[in-house]
């Protein structure tokens, strides 16, 4: 049976990767307590956890916040995070089965169904979807580790691109794009398009968080 601090982890984490806690916003342990039903250890554990983790951040008079990353961590975290998801395309395309390629599919069905509503966070959990999908198919548990580790941390931040009109559908064409790649065993083309689709995701970035302050 998974502690309550574990639970409550989880629910953060989705809270976060949804967007319904965006960067910098506070973490009050009284209103956790009330919408979960437990008391402040858990609580206490859960955030010193997503402390440790990178997740969360704590300040003097604010307590924990979702944390901000600097423009340079940004685009560090993105540029590795860019070679190793164009890896991951590369591998794919080599390995692919059918259950993975029904994976790719289906991740990519609900990324245009969700762009279709312009519902921003049904995209941010159907492009996961797409994205952890290709990881699986590499075939490649080393890879698929360090993807989870990195995603951890800039998950956050993937969706606040979504808010600049048009991103969506032009989101959604690259993800054709790199579907078709890696479906018609172009790895390199699969590869390269997309570091380019992360690397512009990470470059909006700064831009985005500076207009936020």
């Amino acid at each position: 049976m998974p502690r309550a601090s574990d639970t409550l982890i989880e629910q953060i984490k989705h809270d976060i990767f949804s967007g319904l806690l965006k960067p910098g916003d506070q973490l009050e342990e009284a209103d956790l307590a009330h919408r979960f039903g437990v008391s402040r250890t858990p609580i206490r554990e859960a955030i010193r956890s997503m402390v440790d983790c990178g997740l969360l951040e704590t300040r003097p008079r604010k307590g924990a916040i979702v944390r901000v990353l600097s423009a340079k961590e940004l685009n560090d975290l993105f540029e590795v995070a860019a070679e190793l998801e164009g890896m991951a395309c590369r591998l794919a395309s080599e390995m692919l089965t059918q259950t993975a390629k029904k994976a790719i599919r289906n991740g990519l069905d609900q990324c245009k169904a969700a762009s279709g509503l312009q519902d921003i966070p049904a995209y941010a959990s159907a492009n996961l979807a797409f994205h952890s999908a290709i990881h699986q198919a590499s075939g490649n548990n080393w890879l698929i580790e360090q993807l989870e580790q990195i995603q951890s941390r800039i998950n956050v931040y993937r969706l606040m691109p979504y808010e600049v009109v048009g991103r969506l559908e032009t989101s959604l064409k690259e993800h054709n794009d790199i579907c078709q790649a890696i479906f018609d065993g172009e790895g390199e083309r699969a590869n390269v398009l997309m570091r380019d689709h992360m690397m512009l995701q990470g470059q909006r970035l700064p831009s985005l968080l500076k207009s936020m302050e």
